[in-house]
């Protein structure tokens, strides 16, 4: 298995009273969020468990098994409250990996008894870190949600080419910097509904070593341009480990809670 130790460090440095195995909702960033966003999205607490060990849904603990640097802190607890809350009909994830973030999703839309993800990726195309196109259907089947999910291979910036419709969730995950960001929102701010997801975005995350190694443009001065640049959106930031930019569209803030 890929380690993903080359990007702990400096979260590690800079958050040493929030280990691995602290869930991301006891961190100020959160707590900042609750105020700043819409005040519906405090009813996000109410599918965050006290701790990470907590079981809230069918399959998480196959899901579980999967490497992915967003379990670090619970991150995967964030995926399914927001699919039960915004009831997305049609998601899109680019960047699938193993599939953690995936198949969470598509519990999430099984449990809402609606909608569907399509992941699309290089897999065994991409010469970094990956798993296979196989491995991955294998998974959503063995895992029963055939009918909420599906991969395909695409080139991540030829994704939103593929969609002539809305989608209501979109999740980018692809070694993102700060000209992945401007390009995402480039391509995409017409035609997502309700939430974009990008990894990244903390102060820290611009100083893992292959973004410093490479120059590449940090994702911490974007967001502030992306905020000015995209009024419709309320763009806030999860700060541990991976961090997480959470971007909500303004005027779709009306959430729905069984």
């Amino acid at each position: 298995m890929e380690s993903y130790d080359y990007l702990r460090k400096e979260f590690e440095t800079s958050f040493s009273n929030f280990p691995k195995g602290t869930p991301f909702w006891y961190h100020n960033s959160f707590r900042d969020t609750t105020r700043s966003c819409s005040p519906t999205f405090k009813k996000l607490e109410t599918y965050l468990p006290y701790d990470l060990s907590t079981k809230i849904f069918l399959g998480q603990t196959d899901i579980e098994t999967l490497q992915s640097s967003y379990k670090d802190h619970g991150f995967g607890f964030l995926f399914y409250a927001l699919v039960r809350l915004l009831k997305p009909e049609l998601c899109c994830e680019i960047g699938v990996l193993h599939g953690f973030s995936l198949l969470t999703v598509a519990a999430g839309l099984r449990d809402n008894g609606n909608g569907v993800i399509h992941g699309y990726d290089l897999f065994e195309k991409y010469p970094y870190h990956h798993d296979s196109y196989e491995n991955v259907s294998r998974r959503i089947k063995s895992l029963g949600l055939s009918r909420w999910a599906s991969v395909h291979f695409s080139d991540a910036f030829q994704v939103a080419q593929l969609f002539n419709t809305e989608v209501d969730y979109l999740h980018v995950d692809i070694s993102n910097d700060g000209d992945t960001y401007y390009k995402i929102f480039e391509q995409w701010n017409d035609k997502v509904r309700k939430v974009i997801l990008l990894e990244g975005g903390g102060t820290e995350r611009d100083r893992v070593e292959w973004m410093v190694k490479y120059k590449k443009r940090p994702i911490n001065d974007t967001i502030e341009k992306l905020t000015n640049k995209y009024p419709d959106w309320d763009i806030n930031v999860l700060e541990l480990y991976p961090s997480l930019t959470v971007a909500i569209r303004k005027n779709n803030q009306t959430f729905c809670l069984d």
